[in-house]
């Protein structure tokens, strides 16, 4: 009798277990939404946020077009082919400068491995963006947000 009891509460405590992480899992699904494109820190928002969403017009609309610009076509094929997940893939913004209509966002890229034993690593990058007419641009990000053979000429702060 003592048994039955004890592996009830077992049974009992698994499932109050169970139901507190779906919860918790459900409940963490909210919506991200776009943010007003005020801010360098915003438009990087939007920006991940459309590519995650794979809404490659948005995302292109967010880059500064300059003469070595990919264009709209090589820009979604390059997220089309991309292997990478974004899934797998978090941005932590870590430091803002703007000066003179420029912005330095130094950006902690967090990469996951996607396999259970495997650990997830970080890496430290710098997206640029330059304000355009009253309104911010992106110029440089790291990748995989980014192709890396984009030849634009960034104009660091200083």
């Amino acid at each position: 009798m003592k048994q039955d009891r004890f592996l009830l509460f077992i049974l009992v405590f698994i499932v109050l277990l169970v139901g507190t992480a779906l919860g918790v899992y459900f409940i963490r699904q909210g919506e991200q939404i776009y943010l007003p494109e005020t801010t360098p820190e915003n438009v990087i928002q939007n920006y991940v946020l459309a590519l995650q969403n794979a809404e490659y017009q948005r995302a292109y609309s967010y880059i500064q077009q300059q003469e070595n610009t990919p264009t709209y076509s090589k820009f979604r094929e390059t997220f089309l082919k991309q292997r990478y997940s974004f899934s797998e893939t978090a941005y932590q913004i870590m430091d803002v400068t703007e000066q003179d209509g420029q912005a330095a966002i130094d950006i902690l890229i967090i990469h996951g491995s996607g396999e259970p034993f495997e650990s997830t690593w970080k890496n430290h990058s710098t997206a640029l963006l330059i304000k355009e007419d009253g309104i911010w641009k992106i110029d440089q990000f790291p990748a995989p947000y980014w192709e890396r053979d984009w030849d634009f000429s960034p104009q660091p702060i200083d």
